[in-house]
């Protein structure tokens, strides 16, 4: 075995307990966990994680979905759509169990990308009117449906379970709008995450764009770190690259990429439209950093010809704007030219780097969200607490998970025999493991707002970091006293899930968690005693109850309340929580005392907001 084969082999051990783990915790029952389609439903959320981690999509939604159509069988696993983009992302995935990999040939890709377009041909042509309303597969059908006339462009992303085969020029018959196929198979995720890399990192070859290398002038190398480039891109160039990679070129800089998807600045598509050629005088231009480039020396000087992990540090508005002036509005950009510095950064100092290039870039505004990665001083305190606080009794820790894939690293690492292992998940059991998404939704559902968790992880996470900056300053780090209250948190977050779980929603569980754990945060005001769940590692036997009671009715709020509208995306509003704020829920008698009796007992000081 070679050594690129032994590292496969422990990234697939990796993979498969990562999914074990996931599949423990988010099953109903014992006899789910053993299902094939529930099994199909883990590995796509895991390996989804994988690829909101690298820049490739955001907040998919895990929707299984396969049926007979107007024209055959239409299959998806999980959907996303970008309105700012005019991007739908149907997820189609090939799931043969996670036993020894094998090649998936190309006729059984060719199958599966047709399937989950047809899904989107039939959505368009209103199939939810013929299914029952209040599921998720509903929903996604009729967001699709009502949301058609914004789609410009479809992608199928197919996840594969083992070695897929090369699709070559695949030939679609299709009518409906430019298609995109990319095909994640174990290799691609291996390398993929091997890289260390907070992205996928993108080559591109400047000569076969351009028919020719990029001129460019090169900083002097005297007594530097860095190398450091100039040149003039062409817009063209800027919107072909923005059209096949996207986001992926902003996710080391969060600023951008929420610049992109805001609102197009007006000066720069006036611009674009009636002055291209001021266009270079009038914009401030683009930063970017690549960890390797290529360079070539010819008849009108120095050229890049190459370069490989392209991420725009500054100036996301300006890319995205350029490529919605030519998709929307038909502007012909050809006449216009951006100004770059291009910084090359080693892989070993992006992370640390990108955020202070991108920071010091543009010194007229503040940057607080440049680096909300896992270095972010906020995660890396977290992970510090949690590797130095063991719970009561001292038997055990919560895990936080800094880093994709981190508890399986080190449970590989610490647990090489069987009782090692044991005493590895006994010390980090799995249900006491989360990361920077799952302290996002369990904060803000406790700070009482669900419609923001309700939008997905990777919102959830950007708007709580937002949060974070704003309340205590974009350098604040957490102490034990913050640890031990947010874990009690997570821990009524969970109480929560398991009993959705046991109520077996058939749809919309991930928001009557939230709203349900945030009408406890509204009723509680403070009443709730964090300390006393963190000292006992569990919800009393009266919140629990009262939990229970409440979640079905927050639950049928929710849907009522909707009144027609697609449920999902009304739960992402803060008008549903206003309404379901509203509610009088009856008070169970033994909460109502354990709440008065600490009022009691602790008076002012112990209470907690």
């Amino acid at each position: 075995m070679t050594a690129d084969d032994k590292r496969f082999a422990e990234y697939l051990d990796t993979l498969r307990s990562r999914i074990a783990d996931e599949a423990i915790e988010t099953a109903d029952d014992t006899e789910a966990v053993a299902a094939g389609g529930f099994r199909e439903d883990v590995f796509t959320q895991v390996l989804l994680a994988t690829l909101e981690d690298l820049g490739q999509l955001t907040d998919a939604q895990v929707c299984f979905f396969e049926r007979r159509l107007s024209r055959g069988i239409g299959k998806v696993n999980a959907w996303c759509l970008d309105e700012d983009e005019g991007l739908l992302t149907l997820v189609t995935t090939i799931f043969r169990g996670l036993s020894t990999p094998t090649s998936v040939p190309r006729s059984e890709l060719a199958t599966a990308i047709p399937r989950a377009l047809q899904v989107y041909l039939d959505a368009r042509r209103g199939w939810h009117s013929r299914m029952e309303p209040a599921s998720e597969a509903y929903d996604m059908m009729q967001f699709l449906h009502e949301s058609q006339g914004a789609i410009e462009r479809v992608r199928v992303v197919a996840l594969v379970d083992g070695f897929a085969a090369d699709l070559g020029k695949f030939k679609l018959k299709w009518d409906g709008p430019e298609v995109q196929m990319d095909i994640w198979d174990l290799r691609r995720f291996f390398r993929a995450e091997a890289s260390g890399l907070p992205y996928e990192p993108v080559e591109i070859d400047l000569v076969e764009r351009l028919g020719q290398p990029l001129p460019c002038i090169a900083s002097p190398s005297h007594d530097s770190e860095f190398e450091v480039y100039l040149a003039v891109i062409p817009g063209e160039l800027l919107h072909e690259l923005y059209h096949e990679h996207g986001s992926r070129l902003l996710e080391l800089n969060v600023r951008s990429f929420l610049q992109a998807r805001g609102k197009v600045n007006r000066g720069i598509r006036d611009t674009l439209k009636d002055e291209p050629t001021a266009f270079i005088a009038y914009n401030n231009g683009i930063s970017a950093t690549a960890e390797w480039v290529e360079t070539t020396s010819g008849p009108d000087g120095l050229g890049l010809a190459k370069l490989r992990g392209l991420q725009v540090v500054n100036g996301g508005q300006t890319v995205a704007s350029i490529h919605r002036a030519k998709e929307r509005d038909k502007i012909d950009i050809s006449k216009v030219f951006v100004q770059a510095k291009l910084t090359v950064v080693r892989p070993d100092q992006v992370e640390q780097l990108v955020p202070l290039i991108s920071r010091y870039a543009n010194t007229q505004n503040r940057v607080n969200e440049a680096d909300f990665s896992a270095n972010h001083p906020f995660h890396v305190k977290l992970q510090q607490l949690s590797q130095s606080i063991w719970a009561p009794g001292e038997q055990s820790r919560w895990f936080y998970e800094r880093a994709r894939g981190q508890y399986q690293v080190v449970q590989q690492r610490d647990g090489t025999t069987q009782a090692q292992l044991n005493r590895f998940k006994q010390a980090n059991p799995p249900s006491q493991r989360f990361d920077k998404v799952s302290v996002a939704k369990h904060e803000q559902a406790w700070e009482q707002s669900p419609h923001v968790v309700s939008r997905g992880g990777q919102k959830s996470f950007v708007a709580f970091m937002q949060t974070l900056a704003n309340q205590h300053g974009a350098r604040w780090e957490p102490d034990a006293q913050y640890f031990k209250r947010s874990i009690a948190k997570a821990i009524i977050f969970k109480q929560a899930e398991q009993l959705a779980r046991q109520h077996k929603f058939p749809a919309y569980r991930a928001n009557a968690i939230a709203y349900t754990v945030a009408y406890v945060a509204h009723w509680g005001h403070g009443r709730i005693d964090l300390d006393r769940i963190w000292n006992e590692q569990r919800v009393s036997v009266a919140l629990t109850e009262a939990m229970r009671d409440w979640m079905p009715q927050i639950y049928d709020a929710l849907i009522l309340s909707a009144a027609g509208r697609n449920v999902t995306e009304w739960c992402k509003k803060q008008e549903c929580w206003a309404h379901v704020r509203a509610l009088d829920l009856a008070v169970p008698g033994a909460l109502a005392a354990e709440v008065s009796e600490r009022a009691v007992v602790g008076g002012a000081h112990g209470m907690q907001a």
